[in-house]
């Protein structure tokens, strides 16, 4: 069953260039209660088709969709305060630079604070402060300790007490899971939730992300640049290039039968450990770069990078479903 079903999602910004389509028809089926990545470079749309499944768009951004439901909700049609009150309950988000978006004039407790759930937080704790007859001690604070040790912050009275700018990035990205997770939304978007991280902290949390997935049935939508990290505990996997979602499927669809050819150049790049490589061998890179938003080709936006593309890939390629598998290309790699 899909907890989100996006089809044909497009995004015109107005420039000083004129209007300009950032999103092309993409679409985008997230199963309930799976792990699903968002794959695609540096500057390939992910964020901006997150922040139109929360209406976080600006005046000049005009989004149009053949569908975009959240469950039996219609997102489309919903006013700036009904999505507003969807946000944190049904959809959260963790946004990618945490310390950029935590207030930095309050500390870590307040921000915490001013998230959780009002009206059942005295019965979801009466049991606790029963038994432990720490008065003292809020139930509102019992809360915010209890998720602190969910993300894995074990010294949180010190963390509580601290500003943004006192804390590294990663215990930054800690807290922001740890707001997404208060009100046990449906749905969560992770943008990018590793950057600019050392591998320790990374593998930490994607370890909880997974955890949070496995224990609590949250489905979660992890966008990233990383192929080799977010495959890793995906269930599902979309590649987006240049705004146009080009392939989706499972991941066995995905590692074992890829058909477009930017995801087999995306599976290139990853390293395996049991090959021999030479010495100061040279790795497997796409030849070219991503074009800016302004420059985009028309027709198929890898062609002019796409070793197989041809003359009639100045064309739109149309969608093929095969078993659940959707790729978008004139000239698909055939399976063996």
């Amino acid at each position: 069953m899909a907890l989100l079903d996006i089809r044909n999602l497009s995004i015109d910004i107005d420039t000083a260039q004129g209007k300009i389509r950032v999103i092309d028809k993409a679409s985008l089926n997230i199963v309930d209660g799976s792990i699903h990545g968002l794959i695609g470079e540096s500057g390939s749309g992910k964020t901006l088709i997150a922040k139109a499944i929360l209406g976080l768009h600006n005046s000049n951004w005009t989004v149009t969709a053949d569908r975009m439901f959240l469950g039996k909700t219609d997102l489309s049609k919903l006013s700036q305060k009904e999505r507003r009150q969807i946000l944190g309950t049904e959809i959260s988000m963790i946004f990618q630079e945490p310390s950029s978006y935590l207030d930095p004039s309050q500390k870590i407790h307040t921000q915490i604070e001013s998230v959780l759930p009002k009206k059942t937080m005295q019965q979801r704790f009466r049991r606790i402060l029963s038994k432990i007859k720490r008065v003292h001690i809020s139930s509102r604070r019992l809360q915010i300790k209890e998720l602190l040790h969910k993300v894995g912050i074990q010294n949180d009275v010190a963390v509580l007490n601290c500003y943004p700018h006192q804390l590294s990035e990663g215990v930054c990205q800690k807290v922001m899971i740890a707001m997404a997770i208060a009100n046990n939304p449906r749905l969560i978007i992770a943008d990018e939730p590793t950057t600019s991280m050392e591998a320790v902290t990374q593998s930490q949390i994607f370890r909880l992300l997974y955890k949070l997935n496995q224990l609590n049935n949250t489905t979660l939508l992890i966008l990233s640049n990383n192929f080799a990290n977010t495959s890793g505990i995906s269930d599902y996997m979309t590649l987006v290039y240049c705004g146009q979602t080009v392939e989706s499927g499972s991941y066995k669809q995905i590692m074992g039968s890829a058909m477009h050819p930017y995801t087999q150049a995306m599976l290139k790049t990853m390293i395996n450990n049991e090959e021999i490589y030479e010495h100061k061998a040279q790795l497997y890179t796409l030849p070219g770069n991503i074009p800016s938003s302004n420059q985009l080709p028309i027709g198929c936006r890898l062609g002019p990078r796409c070793p197989r593309a041809q003359r009639i890939c100045v064309k739109n390629p149309t969608l093929t479903i095969k078993k659940g598998h959707s790729f978008r290309c004139h000239y698909p790699i055939k399976l063996s």
